[in-house]
């Protein structure tokens, strides 16, 4: 089926898959099948419209609105939000039923759910079931862990997004069942590694892309069952721990090796996605998965379609951070242990719940906000089965009816409208994903937050190049980043990472190493290319006039194997 994006005006094609997805999940309420209508936007536009609902890595000052004691959240005073702490938000001194609102069907759906939105306190940060990891969000089981997104079960891990099952990592990025990594990227396996890219058991090594069962390897790229290489050149131990002796602990050779692989990495060749393990799919960061199609940072998944980031994830479209077994869910955002919920946020170990936003262990829910344990809630009202499914049916009907507002398609079988976000564009997920500037987010009815203006700078602090002299006092000292000029700090776990794998203090500011860290990654958008090889058709997140040699699998696993 052929449809025209009502945002960008440009066709764009339903899959029949797709539309027997809906149909599968449309639901029966009071013996009426409600069919999920195709959808109005185009895969892109609904990913950007989705992930405009989530603030991975902004803080702000806030207070509690049950205590007034001043917190940390990933929402601004200005929000519009009931902020309260994570340990008052799962007490059982309050309970959301007492938030509860009758349904009004002459009233359209989403103006009533922001009605109970504004009422209903939230935590201020999203997470599950962490220990000492207070400025962490999205992140669940998580212990002694700071500054992470999209993460469980990780332990001493700072600064960075998708750490799974991972112990004592650093400014890293998509890794898995590691320790000891610094400024590491898409790494699975990995050990006491840093500046290592898109690597598989790898161990003891430094500026490599692309290493499988490698170890002790320094400035290498596509590698598979070596140790002791530098610059791609097999060496005897002792010659390759001399070369590297010369690079430990000296900024000067660092910041040159940080070149050289640069350049090493534009000249390698590169395989037309980084699948792996997997059968039938495409898109990007796959791992020991089938049939998932243009999808993103998939791990243990299966028959999925427009999902970017899931673990352990079944029979979901236009999905995104979908963590541990949520299996059969359509435009969803962040879970956890899901059956059967769509267009949600933030919902955990539930099931069978429709536009419903942080919400734990509850079933068969509509239009709910921050309950736990709750089953047959409408706007946090509390009904019979009869009368829910009753009541339920009366609103897809009222939504039915619902026509596209200035703020884009705002009715049944369409998700969240951007103007319910809380975030500006540009604190969310959506500006990473699909940047725009402010005059094309507020165009296209998105909120903008200004950012803070930073105070004069102070006396600046000169650091030590050798993290041998840097004092314990820097602890203390406000840092200022070399590229945008903003302050940060050191925290002592930081410094005691620092000295214990040798590395210099970072000029830059956690932000823009994590900005820097982020342009590693392609759009998440697919281009048909042929192998720079054999000519072969595939379909890869290199744009067409990007310059790097793309090969076919076949082609590439000759060339590298």
């Amino acid at each position: 089926m052929q449809k025209i994006c009502q945002v960008t005006k440009q066709p764009f094609t339903v899959t029949s898959e797709e539309l027997d997805f809906q149909k599968k999940i449309s639901p029966t309420f009071s013996g009426q099948k409600f069919l999920i209508p195709p959808p109005t936007l185009s895969p892109l536009e609904r990913l950007r419209r989705r992930t405009s609902q989530r603030n991975e890595n902004f803080f702000y000052h806030n207070k509690s609105a049950f205590s007034g004691q001043p917190l940390i959240s990933i929402y601004a005073s200005n929000s519009n939000c009931k902020v309260v702490t994570h340990d008052e938000w799962f007490s059982d001194a309050w309970d959301a039923l007492s938030y509860g609102q009758a349904v009004n069907t002459t009233q359209p759906f989403f103006v009533q759910f922001a009605s109970l939105q504004a009422k209903v306190p939230r935590a201020n940060v999203v997470a599950l079931s962490n220990e000492n990891s207070d400025y962490s969000t999205g992140t669940a089981y998580c212990k002694n862990c700071y500054l992470i997104n999209s993460s469980e079960y990780c332990e001493d891990c700072y600064y960075g997004k998708l750490f799974q099952s991972s112990k004592n990592c650093l400014d890293c990025t998509y890794v898995y069942n590691s320790e000891l990594l610094y400024e590491c990227f898409n790494v699975d396996k990995g050990y006491n590694c840093k500046y290592v890219y898109n690597s598989q058991d790898v161990t003891d090594s430094w500026f490599c892309d692309n290493l499988r069962g490698c170890q002790d390897c320094f400035l290498c790229t596509n590698l598979f069952g070596q140790q002791y290489y530098f610059l791609n050149q097999s060496l005897s131990e002792s010659e390759y721990k001399q070369k590297v002796k010369e690079y430990i602990g000296d900024p000067k050779k660092l910041a040159e090796a940080k070149i050289t692989f640069a350049d090493l990495r534009k000249k390698r060749i590169y395989k037309y996605a980084n699948i792996v393990k997997s059968e039938a799919c495409t898109g990007d960061f796959i791992a020991n998965s089938k049939q998932c199609v243009d999808c993103y940072d998939m791990t243990d998944s299966e028959d999925c379609r427009y999902v970017q980031v899931g673990v352990q994830v079944k029979d979901l479209l236009d999905c995104s951070n979908m963590y541990i077994k949520p299996e059969l869910s359509y435009e969803v955002l962040g879970t956890i242990g899901t059956y059967n919920v769509h267009f949600c946020l933030f919902v955990f170990h539930s099931s069978d719940l429709w536009y419903c936003e942080q919400c734990f262990s509850c079933q068969h829910c509509f239009g709910c906000v921050g309950l736990r344990n709750k089953q047959y809630c409408i706007f946090n009202k509390q009904y019979a089965k009869d009368e829910y499914e009753k009541q339920a049916a009366q609103i897809i009907e009222q939504m039915q009816k619902t026509h596209s507002t200035s703020s884009g398609p705002n009715g049944w079988g369409e998700f969240f409208p951007s103007s319910l976000s809380p975030f500006g564009y540009n604190e969310t997920l959506a500006n990473e994903y699909l940047p725009l500037t402010k005059t094309e987010a507020l165009a296209r009815g998105y909120n903008w937050r200004e950012e803070n203006v930073f105070a004069a700078k102070q006396d600046e602090y000169v650091i030590p190049p050798n993290i041998n002299d840097v004092p314990d006092d820097i602890c203390q000292k406000i840092l200022y980043c070399s590229a945008t000029g903003k302050p940060y700090k050191i925290i002592p776990q930081e410094l005691k990472f620092y000295r214990q794998m040798g590395l210099p203090i970072p000029r830059l500011c956690p932000e823009q190493r994590y900005r820097e860290r982020m342009q590693l990654r392609h759009p998440r958008q697919l281009w048909n290319r042929t192998c720079a090889k054999c000519k072969q058709a595939v379909k890869t997140t290199f744009t067409p006039e990007r310059p790097e040699a793309v090969y076919c699998e076949e082609c590439y696993n000759k060339a590298i194997y």
